[in-house]
């Protein structure tokens, strides 16, 4: 784990320029909210063909963006009714006066932590193959459960920057999104390798 952070560490600094530049674009791209999904999966585009090219360029972020524009919301359109619908489920359950309603409450809070982990990889899934939404989840499904410690620390090492961000006040907006997308990819470009299957 530590040789995977430090790699991928190594390489963002490497291209920080690039990463924070797409960082502000994806951040501008989020005003107008029609243009937010397709941005969102640009980010993981770009992230995916730094680590294949080894060089990080802004024209792939640009690419992805056009590719992704519709196709972006049939990932998070339901990704964030199903989040809008867990968090109802959750302040309904804990709302109630009896205690067999407020233990039902575990059940959506189960749902949302495990969708938390499998966010970790289902967006650069849904890149790599091609903006199809089933195989995408699939397999992000699957990598969460198959190497369920490893996901966990990685989610751990991403909340754990955010709160770094927020404490130190360093640019946190531009400095987020780019870089998480980054070490996502290369986990998964990481934990593929280790089963000889090709990024």
């Amino acid at each position: 784990m530590f040789y995977f952070v430090r790699e991928t560490f190594l390489f963002i600094m490497a291209n920080l320029f690039d990463i924070a530049l797409v960082t502000i674009a994806w951040l501008l791209l989020q005003l107008p909210i029609i243009t937010g999904p397709g941005a969102t999966v640009a980010v993981y585009h770009f992230a995916r063909r730094a680590l294949l090219q080894d060089e990080a360029q802004f024209r792939d972020f640009i690419q992805g963006f056009k590719r992704y524009f519709w196709k972006g919301w049939a990932i998070v359109l339901p990704y964030v009714l199903v989040i809008l619908m867990l968090v109802y489920d959750i302040t309904f359950f804990l709302s109630a006066e009896q205690t067999q309603a407020k233990l039902l409450a575990s059940i959506p809070m189960a749902v949302f932590s495990f969708l938390l982990l499998m966010q970790t990889y289902v967006f650069v899934f849904f890149v790599r193959e091609n903006g199809v939404l089933w195989p995408s989840i699939k397999k992000a499904f699957l990598l969460a459960v198959s190497e369920f410690l490893f996901t966990l620390v990685l989610m751990l090492f991403t909340f754990l920057y955010l709160a770094g961000l927020y404490v130190t006040r360093i640019g946190l907006a531009i400095l987020f999104v780019g870089p998480v997308a980054i070490l996502q990819s290369k986990a998964v470009q990481y934990l593929l390798a280790k089963r000889g299957i090709p990024f």
